[in-house]
Order: C-alpha cells, then structure tokens, then sequence
C-alpha cells in the first residue's frame, strides 16, 4: 500500500521520490506541449499568460500554505497532548502518597501497568496506522482497575478526601488527553484536499507552458525548478499528516520518561 510504504520509509527517500516524480511529470508534459503548439503562437500571449499564472499562481500559494500550515498545527498539537497524557500520568504516581500503603501500591501497579502497554502495544500500532478496538482496551481497562479502586476508597480524614478528589481529578484530565491522543492518531488530510492539492499543481504547472520561450532548454528548467518546489511543500505536508507515522512521528519519549520515574525509591516509603 502506497500510504504505508511513504511512512516506512526514510522521509529522505520519499521527499527525493515525491520531487523527481513532479520534476519528470512537469517536464514530460512541457515536451508535449512544446510540439503542439508553435513558440511563435505562445509567444504572442505571453503578457495575458503572466498575468493569468500570477493570479493562479497566488491562489495556489496561499491555498498549499493554508494546508501546509493545518498539517504542521495538527503535529504541533499531536505532540503537545502527549505530553499533557505522560504529565498527568506522573501526577497522579506521585499524588498517590499520602494514601495508605497497600492502596498506594495497588494504584501505581496499573498505572505502571497502563505506561508499559502504552509503550508497548498502543504505540508501534500507531506508528502502523492501526491502533485497533483491541490495543485501546487494555489501556482503558487499566485506567478504569484504577479508578474503580479509587473510587471504592473510602478517607479515614480529610486530608485523605482531598487527596482522593484531586486524583479523580487529575485521572477526568488523563482521560481526556488519552482520547485526543488517540483521535489525532486517526486524522490526516482527507482525500478530497490531496485531490485539490493535484488539481492546484497541475494548472500551476500547465501555465508556465504557454509561455512562448526562444530557449526551450531554459524553458525546460524553469519548469522543472516551479514543479520542484510545489514539491517540496508537499512533501512536508506528508511528513506532518499522519502525526504518530513515518521517522518525523511524534515519540514516545515523554512515556518513557515517566515510566523511569516509576521508581518506589522515589516516593520514600511508598
């Protein structure tokens, strides 16, 4: 599958592929059109085609900019809710002394539990862009082991009672980044705006042939340099489409982070 081979493999290799594609379509084109229609008859309309590709041109820009923009938001934010998630994971580790022991020991155990699976299981799922119903419920069945045993809870005083609300609190908060998280790894650019994407390329392109040039060579590698950077953009916007995909994914460092400080020495005698 196409989708799969541009996000296994290097973004080097793919943008590389992706610009010499647009460079030998650009040109082929260009040929073709070079023996339909005379340079003297091009020529001829060389002031209305500069001024129809400037209009076209900056419609074009603007509308890959736009998309070019979207995408990398989308990435920002991607990477950003992760990071909320491993945070309010550490937060309620840490949140849970001051409870008594053998509860304290029971909670940190399935939040160990969910970081590893986390790790383990949802991530390289993600990263193949198929985190399936499956791999999601062993990590709401931890979260929910957890929060059934804090909510079973009953505070001997009312230290304790603050403490259990806040860490209700803080899980209400995991939740919902867990759920970001997972829904940023299902988005990506719908089909219909890759469609106007090719669309928007191709009138670009085809406009600078009917510029009527004496020199077809230098023709040819103006051609070649404007379907290069419309290519360049795109390639970006593939790198940052699917946020959990290819070699510029968002990591799982902050997990792995969170997980080293999954240390009981950490906590004192917890």
């Amino acid at each position: 599958m196409l989708v799969d081979w541009i996000y296994n493999s290097p973004t080097w290799l793919v943008g590389a592929v992706i610009v010499a594609f647009f460079v030998a379509v650009a040109v082929a084109g260009l040929a073709i059109v070079h023996q339909l229609l005379s340079v003297k008859l091009r020529r001829q309309h060389n002031e209305l085609v500069g001024f129809s590709i400037a209009v076209v041109g900056v419609i074009y820009a603007v509308l890959l900019a736009f998309i070019a923009v979207t995408t990398w938001e989308t990435f920002r934010k991607a990477d950003d809710v992760v990071a909320r998630e491993a945070n309010f994971v550490g937060d309620v580790y840490h949140d849970t002394v001051g409870l008594p022991d053998n509860l304290a020991v029971k909670l940190r155990g399935h939040l160990r539990d969910y970081v590893d699976i986390v790790i383990a299981n949802e991530w390289p799922a993600q990263q193949a862009g198929h985190l399936d119903e499956q791999s999601r419920l062993k990590g709401w069945q931890s979260l929910a082991d957890f929060h059934d045993d804090i909510g079973r809870f009953r505070p001997a005083n009312a230290g304790e009672a603050v403490l259990q609300a806040e860490l209700l609190r803080t899980l209400n908060d995991l939740y919902n980044a867990r759920r970001e998280r997972i829904l940023a790894a299902e988005q990506h650019v719908a089909g219909v705006v890759w469609w106007i994407i090719a669309l928007g390329a191709t009138l670009t392109v085809a406009h600078s042939y009917l510029f009527g040039m004496p020199n077809f060579k230098m023709h040819m590698l103006i051609t070649a340099m404007l379907g290069a950077s419309l290519a360049i953009v795109l390639v970006l916007i593939v790198a940052f489409d699917r946020p959990f995909r290819g070699s510029l994914s968002v990591s799982d460092d902050a997990f792995r982070a969170v997980r080293e400080r999954m240390d009981p020495a950490s906590l004192g005698h917890h």
